[in-house]
């Protein structure tokens, strides 16, 4: 496990409460609810990022009507397998 730092943030109390109830039927801690919280939004927003690079626009771009480039490049660039 990664080592935690210690902060502090502010919510307004009418979360405090709900929190607090999600956290006694989960049997957990408020704390642990939002690190999980801000690491799946954090995975979502890296997630956004990747289709901003442009590799990302490369995809697709080698369709052909053969379907088997991959496989057989050496035959459709060469004549032969190699």
């Amino acid at each position: 496990m990664a080592t935690l730092k210690r902060t502090q943030m502010y919510f307004p109390e009418e979360v405090i409460i709900e929190l607090k109830k999600k956290a006694s039927k989960e049997k957990t801690t408020i704390a642990n609810i939002v690190r999980v919280a801000v690491s799946e939004l954090l995975k979502k927003e890296k997630a956004k990022n990747w289709e901003k690079d442009p590799l990302w626009n490369m995809v697709g771009s080698g369709i052909s009507k053969d379907g088997d480039l991959s496989v057989n490049h050496d035959k459709y660039l060469y004549g032969r397998n190699r």
